[in-house]
């Protein structure tokens, strides 16, 4: 049902957009409840599962790549709506294991579009095999270019293979398990400094405080 409001999880590092955003969402109609990272956000949904999950992507602790790779292994049935300021454009950033993107200081009202068109859906979308959503490994930031080998556990068989680590981060990657042989995608990422996470955020653009809802 179109009209029909929903329960929404929201993540994101940042308090104040987590506020923001909580209490816009709220004033909707919406039930909302908000977590400041990944991990967070799994402690939420083992509790309360929401219909729909709005996070983003970089975040200190278990990043917004590794969550929803994970929501989308285990919990195909969440409609997933990603959100940050590394990436631009309306399209889905390749490797992202979302139905939708929203790209930061760009303006609620494209937002709360994507929350509509989510609202619409009468059924979860079809999905491809959880198992290709790539799993996110953080890298060290003391580790030299091309560093150690990764130790990558296989979402098949669950048996640990041995790879070497790429230089490229941010971009899905394809290996073979050593022992069931079936393809698993990877990606490496930095783990980020809380306060530089902080101090780097996007932020929100025209939304503030006291912004007036669309109408």
């Amino acid at each position: 049902m179109p009209n029909a409001k929903h329960k929404l999880l929201l993540v994101d590092d940042e308090p104040d957009i987590r506020m923001v955003l909580s209490a816009i969402l709220t004033e909707l109609g919406h039930e909302v409840r908000s977590a400041e990272d990944g991990f967070a956000a799994l402690d939420a949904i083992h509790d309360w599962m929401p219909d729909i999950l709005l996070s983003d992507l970089n975040m200190p602790g278990m990043s917004g790549f590794e969550l929803l790779s994970i929501v989308r292994r285990r919990l195909p049935d969440i409609y997933v709506i990603a959100t940050s300021g590394a990436y631009s454009g309306a399209s889905v950033p390749r490797g992202i294991a979302a139905d939708a993107f929203y790209e930061k200081a760009t303006g609620m009202r494209a937002l709360l579009e994507l929350l509509k068109n989510a609202q619409a859906l009468e059924q979860p979308p079809a999905r491809t095999n959880g198992a290709t959503a790539p799993i996110w490994i953080s890298r060290a930031e003391s580790e030299p270019a091309g560093g150690p080998n990764l130790v990558i556990n296989c979402p098949y068989c669950m048996r640990n293979s041995t790879q070497r680590c790429s230089e490229a981060l941010l971009t899905v990657h394809e290996t073979q398990c050593l022992y069931c042989k079936a393809a698993i995608y990877y990606a490496m990422i930095r783990p980020m400094d809380a306060r530089s996470s902080q101090d780097n955020q996007p932020g929100l653009g025209p939304v503030a405080a006291n912004a007036s809802l669309p109408v």
